[in-house]
């Protein structure tokens, strides 16, 4: 397929600005999460306009996944009770028709983290799978440079984001310097950011958890175009802390300030989209 760099103009889907969906409707987002982000995906979460809420025991989730948009399920710290906990939260949310995302923390560092991940996407339902270029490429059985929780950066990260759509059957988004969302073998590349955003510990896991509050927002049909959306108004946020400040700390803050700002307008007018054709 050929790239082709695409200043796409308001379709009657796009016009209807999902970012402003999601703040009329305040989701309740259930985030089952790493204990490093739980506070700033919190945080992140009512900045955007969604309600998070971090339960971890299924009986709990039993009455809080009923009135709930949707379900992050982030393998960041894993043990084998917390993945008991995914497995009976995925079950309860599969039984309430709730829409999942999935972040398979590390799951390219390691033969537990890629079977935990391997596990919850053969044997549970998830409606989106949200991970950097190593994790995604793991999951697929591909090999890409990882350490820890990072990947190496990759060039074609729109074909591997194809191919993973392809074989796990479910929307992708690979985040990185560049990001790329595949839905039903369609491809967008988004090229906005702050390289800022990786020096503050949680900007991936919090984006796992802002998608799991949009995707009840759009249907099949236009899922790729909320997706595109939301992703690009997060990434343009962190370009609009950049230009508050240079330091990893206050930089923090000023993305939690610009994510509350944001307008569906200023995504529109500053969004850069590499789609193929």
């Amino acid at each position: 397929m050929e790239m082709v760099l695409s200043i796409i103009p308001p379709t009657e889907e796009s016009s209807k600005m999902y970012l402003e969906k999601l703040r009329s409707q305040n989701p309740l987002t259930i985030c089952i999460t790493n204990d490093v982000v739980k506070n700033f995906t919190a945080n992140g979460l009512l900045a955007l306009g969604a309600s998070p809420a971090m339960s971890e025991y299924p009986e709990d989730l039993e009455d809080l996944l009923p009135y709930a948009k949707g379900l992050l399920i982030n393998t960041g710290t894993l043990t084998n009770e917390t993945w008991e906990l995914y497995k009976s939260a995925l079950d309860i949310a599969e039984k309430y028709g709730v829409p999942t995302v999935l972040d398979p923390v590390a799951a390219g560092a390691g033969a537990y983290r890629k079977k935990v991940a391997l596990d919850l996407l053969h044997h549970h339902t998830i409606s989106l799978v949200r991970g950097n270029a190593g994790e995604i490429a793991a999951l697929i059985g591909e090999s890409i440079e990882t350490k820890g929780v990072d990947s190496a950066q990759i060039d074609n990260v729109g074909e591997l984001a194809l191919r993973a759509n392809q074989q796990l059957g479910i929307p992708v988004v690979i985040t990185g310097k560049k990001d790329a969302i595949a839905v039903n073998h369609q491809v967008r590349i988004l090229e906005n950011g702050s390289e800022l955003m990786t020096l503050v510990t949680g900007t991936g896991c919090l984006l796992g958890a802002v998608l799991a509050a949009s995707i009840h927002l759009a249907d099949e049909d236009s899922l790729l175009d909320c997706l595109e959306e939301v992703l690009s108004a997060y990434s343009i946020a962190g370009e609009m802390a950049e230009q508050k400040t240079l330091l990893p700390g206050t930089f923090q803050i000023e993305f939690l300030n610009s994510l509350y700002a944001i307008q569906s307008e200023e995504v529109e007018e500053n969004k850069k989209v590499i789609h193929y054709e």
